[in-house]
């Protein structure tokens, strides 16, 4: 099938989305010389899609199952549509209130082409040093930022997947993501009065709010004081499918532990 590229996508997500990897995309679009440039508009060929994870086409609805461990927000994530907007389009009062099994309607994003996003400022090497992390507010970061990220604060490259992989399923890297009926924040979708001091915290230290850096400060900053044994937990780790499985359970502790998480992480640890 094909699949146009939007703004804010990265080739990573995209493999993760349709249950591919990054080397089977480009090599069924070898037109994408380097995984880290791809631009909105950009038509890719999609190997084996899996229909439970396709996004909507950019001018109808599409149909999808609540499984288990979803959230609106995560779902809204993965379509790229605001969880609010399907929350409207399925009558739904209370966004925290979905089951497994429901079936959702996502609604369409319109004719109106995604803006062009603006290309790495260090193409020849993405996932270098922090002083390419984005940090413009209000702008998606992606799995390579984040990875290198945490590997400058000394981290393994596994453990940083792993870290990856759980915000991948948060927020879709995005840091203005807004969750739980209003209460959940960020890239890691901090909850009330942690989403609170997140913000603070981005504000003293010189970051906008919704600074996708600023937020991996923070989420650093929460690791070596209050979530230490997370960090602890995440450090014993020697796998990346390990490392999102212990970020999952140790620090954004949903109720539900979804393994989706850890594969996410290997596949970011394999391919980028």
């Amino acid at each position: 099938m094909s699949y146009q590229i939007r703004s804010g996508d990265t080739l990573s997500g995209i493999a993760s989305r349709y249950h591919t990897t990054v080397s089977a995309l480009m090599q069924a679009n070898p037109q994408i010389k380097n995984a880290n440039l791809i631009y909105a508009g950009q038509s890719l060929n999609i190997p084996g899609a899996s229909d439970g994870f396709q996004p909507p086409p950019s001018n109808q609805g599409a149909r999808y199952q609540v499984r288990p461990g979803d959230t609106l927000s995560a779902i809204g994530a993965r379509f790229g549509v605001p969880y609010m907007d399907i929350a409207r389009a399925n009558h739904i009062s209370n966004p925290n209130l979905i089951h497994v099994g429901q079936v959702l309607t996502i609604p369409g994003r319109g004719n109106t082409p995604a803006p062009t996003p603006t290309p790495p400022s260090n193409p020849t090497n993405p996932t270098g040093p922090v002083t390419g992390i984005e940090d413009r507010p209000g702008v998606k970061g992606n799995a390579a930022q984040t990875i290198a990220f945490f590997m400058a604060k000394g981290l393994t490259k596994a453990q940083a997947a792993g870290i990856a992989g759980n915000l991948l399923y948060e927020s879709g890297f995005n840091p203005n993501a807004v969750g739980d009926g209003g209460t959940s924040f960020g890239v890691a979708q901090w909850h009330l009065g942690r989403g609170d001091a997140m913000k603070a915290f981005c504000r003293s230290h010189g970051y906008a709010e919704n600074s996708f850096k600023g937020q991996l400060e923070y989420l650093w900053h929460e690791l070596n004081h209050a979530e230490s044994y997370a960090l602890s937990k995440l450090r014993a780790t020697t796998t990346a499918y390990d490392a999102g499985m212990a970020f999952c359970r140790y620090f954004e502790r949903p109720a539900y532990i979804n393994p989706a998480r850890g594969n996410a992480a290997q596949n970011y640890y394999q391919t980028l």
